[in-house]
C-alpha cells in the first residue's frame, strides 16, 4: 500500500506508519506536516501562524469551554483563496468551498520509533508557492525528518491536486513505479 498524507493529514500517515509499518510500501506527504516525535497538530499549527502572521477568517471551536485550548477548526473562504487555492482554478476554488468541514485540533503528541515509522520509505513533494505550510516550513521539515525522496511542484499552491494535478499525478506514479 502507498499512503498519501496532504497537510494535517501528514498527523494521520506517521501515525499509520508507527502502527501498521509492515503493510505500508510507501509514505507520501503532499504539502504535508511531517512531524517530529513529541510534536502535536497544534504545535504545526502555531508554527504556520508564525511564518505567516494569521489565519485570517479562520473559526476555532471550543468544545471544552472558551477558557480552555480550541478543540477544531474550519478554514474561511478568504483564507481558502489567499493561502490555500491561490493558484488554483476559481471551479475548483468554488467546490472547496462546498467542501469545508470542521477539522479537530489533536492536542496528543504524535510518537514514532525507528523500527516502525523509521522502516517505511519516506517521499516529500514541496509545493513550492503554498502559502500556508509555507517552502521553507515544508523544507526545514525535511531537514530535521529527512525522507528518502524529495519532490517539487514548481508554482503549486497548498493543494497541488487542484492546481497542478498532472504533475502530482506523474510524481505518485513514478513513487508507485519505484516500489
Amino acid at each position: 500500500v502507498i499512503l498519501v498524507g496532504h497537510s494535517a493529514g501528514g498527523y494521520n500517515l506517521s501515525h499509520a506508519m508507527e502502527r501498521f509499518p509492515h503493510k505500508i510500501a510507501s509514505a507520501v506527504f503532499v504539502a504535508a506536516f511531517m512531524p517530529l516525535s513529541g510534536t502535536t497538530f497544534s504545535d504545526s499549527l502555531n508554527e504556520v501562524v508564525s511564518r505567516i502572521g494569521s489565519l485570517k477568517d479562520t473559526t476555532f471551536y471550543h468544545a471544552d469551554g472558551e477558557e480552555n485550548s480550541p478543540t477544531s477548526f474550519k478554514f474561511g473562504h478568504q483564507f481558502l483563496e489567499q493561502n490555500i487555492l491561490q493558484n488554483s482554478p476559481s471551479c475548483d476554488k468554488e467546490l472547496a468551498k462546498t467542501l469545508l468541514k470542521t477539522s479537530p485540533l489533536w492536542q496528543e503528541a504524535v510518537t514514532h520509533s525507528s523500527e516502525n515509522y523509521g522502516r517505511v520509505f519516506r517521499a516529500y513533494v514541496v509545493a513550492n508557492e503554498d502559502l500556508t505550510i509555507v517552502e521553507e516550513l515544508q523544507r526545514k521539515m525535511i531537514a530535521d525528518n529527512p525522507p528518502q525522496t524529495i519532490y517539487e511542484i514548481e508554482g503549486s499552491d497548498h493543494s497541488p491536486f487542484f492546481s497542478n494535478p498532472d504533475r502530482l499525478a506523474q510524481i505518485l506514479l513514478q513513487i508507485a513505479m519505484h516500489m
